[in-house]
């Protein structure tokens, strides 16, 4: 075989191997219209990897963002936290929940937050969400992040 059917084989196996390799990969996760989010909120802990109520208790005594490391949750000041929900996230407070946590829900972007609120003026996102409208039931955000709201 010369050098020149060789190069035109290497890109043609590279392609074959790549094609059997894809059409092995599971399916892409489905987009959801903001319709189905409503009717079906999904929610998420803050640690990839942990269930909320270990990421719960992990934020009581996590340090705050810039001495934090990086499998721990998002905990700041309660004004810099508060400020981020706001402002990146068009989020406002909804409603207190046990142990110390709140719900924060956004109705533009359809995004929900729990957040840990600590007697040491931090607070710490646990988990967060999609599926939030105004005047829906906390309590379902809660659950769907895995707490018992």
């Amino acid at each position: 075989m010369t050098n020149r059917n060789l190069t035109r084989l290497i890109p043609t196996a590279t392609l074959a191997v790549l094609m059997t390799a894809l059409s092995a990969a599971p399916t892409l996760a489905k987009i959801t219209t903001r319709d189905e989010n409503l009717a079906n909120p999904r929610g998420w802990p803050a640690v990839a990897g942990m269930d909320v109520n270990s990421v719960l208790e992990m934020a009581k005594t996590a340090p705050v963002a810039d001495q934090a490391g990086p499998a721990q949750p998002y905990c700041d000041q309660d004004a810099k936290v508060h400020q981020t929900l706001q402002q990146d996230f068009g989020e406002e407070l909804v409603s207190g929940g046990a142990n110390d946590t709140q719900l924060w829900g956004s109705t533009v972007m359809g995004t929900w937050t729990v957040v840990l609120k600590r007697a040491d003026a931090t607070s710490c996102v646990i988990a967060s969400g999609v599926g939030y409208a105004d005047g829906a039931n906390p309590r379902v955000f809660f659950v769907s992040a895995g707490l018992n709201g």
